[in-house]
């Protein structure tokens, strides 16, 4: 029992932790372009007041499920994405914004 405990944990702080490596760039891109460079710039130099600069890699240093809570409910100036934007969309667009560092 110890041990299926033990396993389950692992299992969720991996996929907790796990960045956005499985998402598709170039998918990304286009939905980034589409719903995300308004405000975050289209290098992601974050034009508009509080954007987070994701060509410096501002929070992206946290793990793609919170940064997905954060894309569906939204913060600040960032309106929310619930039912906009599915959890593989915001993957993509993780993966995309990962590499503009």
């Amino acid at each position: 029992m110890k041990r299926k405990k033990l396993l389950l944990a692992l299992a969720i702080a991996c996929v907790a932790s796990s960045s956005a490596w499985s998402g598709n760039p170039a998918r990304g891109r286009d939905l980034y372009n589409m719903h995300c460079s308004a405000c975050h710039g289209p290098t992601g130099e974050g034009v508009a007041r509080d954007a987070p600069k994701f060509k410096f890699g501002e929070r992206l240093e946290k793990p793609d499920f919170l940064l997905m809570q954060t894309v569906k409910t939204g913060k600040k100036g960032c309106p929310p994405q619930f039912g906009v934007l599915k959890d593989n969309d915001i993957l993509d667009i993780l993966s995309y914004v990962r590499m503009l560092r």
